[in-house]
């Protein structure tokens, strides 16, 4: 759907899936390098926050976590984590667009945030102070009051 009448605001958190700098230069953390430690340092402001032990889950539920696993593999590796032909269509963005981030993610920073504020015309980029790549899980109070305030109509 290229259309964006259905929709009267967009709202977007800590989304990956551009590539702003050259070449070379990485945009988003290689979250496949890092060990389990580091990805929890870089992705949660409070690390613990996203500690989980496997150990503890129902089958189900780790069957829906490597499925997750291999999507993320499949589709977010070559060209890693983003869709080169993208960028060229945010700009026809045209409603009014949230981009709600972690303030401490260190797998998209703030800074990558702001590349996407930029690239998409009458967006507003919003930090959730405590929180890093998942905002909604570690500061779900603040998250929803942003994400109300914006649909609500309350910029």
């Amino acid at each position: 759907m290229r259309s964006t009448a259905c929709f009267s605001r967009l709202v977007l958190v800590d989304p990956l899936g551009v590539k702003f700098s050259g070449r070379d230069e990485r945009d988003i953390t290689d979250m496949h390098a890092l060990s389990r430690a580091e990805y929890l340092k870089l992705a949660w402001a409070d690390p613990a926050k996203g500690e989980v032990d496997f150990t503890t889950l129902p089958d189900s539920e780790l069957a829906g976590i490597v499925r997750s696993r291999e999507a993320f593999a499949l589709y977010g590796w070559k060209p890693y984590m983003h869709n080169p032909r993208l960028k060229r269509w945010l700009h026809r963005i045209d409603r009014p667009t949230l981009l709600l981030w972690g303030a401490e993610d260190r797998i998209g920073t703030p800074a990558y945030g702001e590349n996407w504020r930029r690239a998409i015309p009458n967006a507003r980029l919003e930090l959730i102070a405590g929180a890093g790549h998942f905002p909604h899980w570690e500061q779900p109070g603040a998250f929803v009051d942003k994400l109300a305030a914006f649909v609500d109509g309350n910029r």
